[in-house]
């Protein structure tokens, strides 16, 4: 399957898991056209200080890959700054968060995938 960017909702979402600002998300693709085997696949887009607040997963996983920018990421009690290229997986039974802490526009790849 093939999607043009013209074709990928993008959501404005305001204070997510009580973060702050209002990150967007580009969905590539909807739980649907991935067959429900995946329940989140997109692009987030943070402007300097915004954030996705603290959030636990208990019947998923979810991957963040930092495509552009940086980002402090806390994972449980261990918190790290990420740039381009690195990667953070928030295991079922984890909690995670993540925030823009530069001055420029930060956009990481969200992944979300339920237990089997």
């Amino acid at each position: 399957m093939f999607k043009s960017y013209e074709m990928m909702q993008t959501d404005i979402k305001h204070n997510v898991q009580g973060g702050e600002g209002s990150p967007k998300f580009r969905h590539l693709f909807t739980p649907e056209e991935l067959g429900n085997r995946g329940e989140l696949l997109a692009v987030i887009t943070l402007e300097p200080g915004e954030s996705v607040g603290v959030h636990p997963h208990t019947s998923n996983g979810e991957a963040y890959f930092i495509l552009e920018g940086g980002a402090t990421m806390t994972e449980d009690d261990e918190t790290r700054i990420l740039g381009v290229g690195d990667a953070e997986f928030c295991a079922d039974g984890h909690t995670h968060s993540i925030r823009n802490h530069t001055g420029s526009v930060t956009r990481f790849l969200a992944v979300t995938v339920p237990n089997r």
